[in-house]
């Protein structure tokens, strides 16, 4: 019953956000036991990866923590965060992606801050925000979980904490969202999923209503 419930709400992605955020002073230290926690009860298999990133914050300084955050993912950055560059690259798409996803962001009331509408973070607290449940459970499993396979596969230094991190992430968001009748991305422009019509990034359903 937990389970059900806590995927129609889909609350633990707003703690999940808070791991690929910018360290800020004592944001880590609150939410990291939470995720613990919810890690402990639904994916315990998983336990050993928040365990590691655990760690990694209790053993460093947030001076520390944020020079690797900016290593990892800014200056000459192992990998990138946003999602729409991972799918598309330099491709206008990403344009037509990022114009239709930030409306959502605006209809679900979900603040981007400084960053862009695809920033993980931010699409990771969109899903639990957005009132049409078919449409977050679409996002997650037909855009989100590919983008992370491919963060994944191109994520070349084992020993970096983030990719754990990121690992954690898509294990639980596969648990979550599972056998659904969703096409999947397909990486390099070669979307062969309906996803981005039925947002509205190829021109078409302007008029449709969530």
């Amino acid at each position: 019953m937990w389970q059900k419930k806590e995927i129609k709400k889909m609350n633990h992605y707003t703690l999940l956000a808070e791991l690929f955020t910018y360290p800020e002073q004592d944001n880590l230290v609150g939410t990291i036991p939470l995720v613990k926690q919810i890690v402990n009860e639904k994916y315990e298999l998983y336990n050993d990866k928040i365990a590691r990133f655990s760690t990694f914050v209790n053993t460093h300084s947030i001076d520390e923590q944020r020079e690797y955050y900016i290593r990892t993912f800014d200056v000459q950055a192992l990998c990138y965060l946003d999602i729409g560059y991972i799918l598309f690259g330099e491709d206008y798409k990403r344009g037509a992606f990022l114009v239709n996803l930030r409306n959502e962001h605006i209809n679900a009331g979900n603040e981007c801050g400084c960053e862009l509408a695809d920033h993980l973070p931010n699409m990771l607290k969109l899903l639990p925000k957005i009132k049409d449940r078919a449409f977050a459970e679409e996002l997650a499993y037909s855009i989100m979980i590919p983008a992370l396979k491919e963060i994944l596969k191109n994520f070349k230094d084992e020993s970096n904490v983030y990719k754990t991190t990121l690992e954690l992430l898509l294990c639980i968001m596969e648990s979550d969202f599972k056998n659904l009748n969703y096409k999947q991305f397909k990486v390099l422009n070669n979307d062969k999923t309906n996803f981005l019509e039925s947002i509205n990034c190829s021109g078409c359903n302007s008029n449709k209503k969530r």
